[in-house]
């Protein structure tokens, strides 16, 4: 017997014998803090860290799945990383960042429409999670803006794991038993 990762609604909080908590914590924050040390990571541990803050934020304000991101969703983020001063200035950096890497596995320089982005940088060679520099640069430090995520999400799981406006369950542990086929040809004759 395999495991199957599913996210359905209803059914038990507990999955596999583990909590959703303790779920997050083997799943995210454990694999995380194993990539922390790894300075090349920085992508990867921030591409996790995307998903991980939308969620989070878009439960927060109360934000479907589909819903346009809203200016409370903006302030929510404002509220954690406060270096992004205000809702015009949350969205530029999502735009950023969310959109490029989540969308194109690279930092977005301009909007759908063509409007140009504040430039974008990732390093970890910053003392805070987000700096914007007097040029109107965005600069990320990957494994702190991840340990703010999780520390945020931490201290307030119940808001991470519910389902605000039709927002999917977390995903669970569920015992997967697959069905074997006989093979058998099909297919047409040629002639």
């Amino acid at each position: 017997m395999g495991y199957l990762c599913v996210a359905r609604r209803g059914g038990a909080a507990v999955s596999g014998g583990k909590t959703a908590e303790e779920l997050f914590k083997a799943w995210y924050e454990d694999v995380l803090a194993m990539l922390y040390p790894h300075r090349d990571a920085g992508i990867a541990i921030f591409m996790i860290s995307l998903p991980l803050t939308e969620r989070y934020l878009r439960q927060k304000s109360n934000l479907g799945p589909d819903a346009d991101l809203s200016d409370d969703f903006m302030r929510c983020l404002v509220k954690i990383f406060s270096a992004l001063r205000d809702v015009a200035t949350a969205r530029q950096f999502w735009a950023v960042y969310r959109n490029g890497f989540l969308h194109q596995a690279t930092l977005s320089t301009s909007t759908r429409r063509g409007t140009l982005l504040p430039i974008g940088w990732l390093t970890h060679d910053i003392a805070d999670s987000i700096q914007i520099i007097p040029d109107g640069s965005f600069c990320v430090h990957p494994e702190l803006f991840s340990k703010k995520i999780v520390s945020e999400i931490k201290a307030d799981f119940a808001t991470f794991a519910g389902t605000v406006a039709g927002a999917p369950p977390l995903a669970k542990v569920e015992g997967f038993h697959p069905i074997t086929m006989h093979s058998m040809p099909i297919g047409t004759r040629g002639g």
